[in-house]
């Protein structure tokens, strides 16, 4: 059961997930688009969406870096 769930809460890409979701936000909007499932005016809209999953991607953002901003600093302290 712990393979299964490693699986679905995507642990083979620990420390990556915010780009894979970035990138996975991006190509599906295209993909809709391409297939004829959304609208040219669809997919503009939802162009700040995935230019944005694509900047973080692009960034490297992961979501372990909230855990290095004040708050590790104010933990440390006490």
């Amino acid at each position: 059961m712990n393979n299964l769930t490693w699986l679905i809460t995507g642990g083979f890409a620990k420390g990556h997930r915010t780009q894979v979701l970035g990138v996975t936000t991006a190509l599906s909007a295209v993909a809709l688009w391409a297939v004829g499932d959304m609208s040219l005016a669809d997919l503009l809209g939802k162009l700040p969406i995935a230019l944005g999953g694509l900047g973080l991607a692009a960034l490297g953002a992961k979501v372990d870096d909230a855990n290095k901003g004040a708050g590790a600093k104010s933990a440390k302290a006490k």
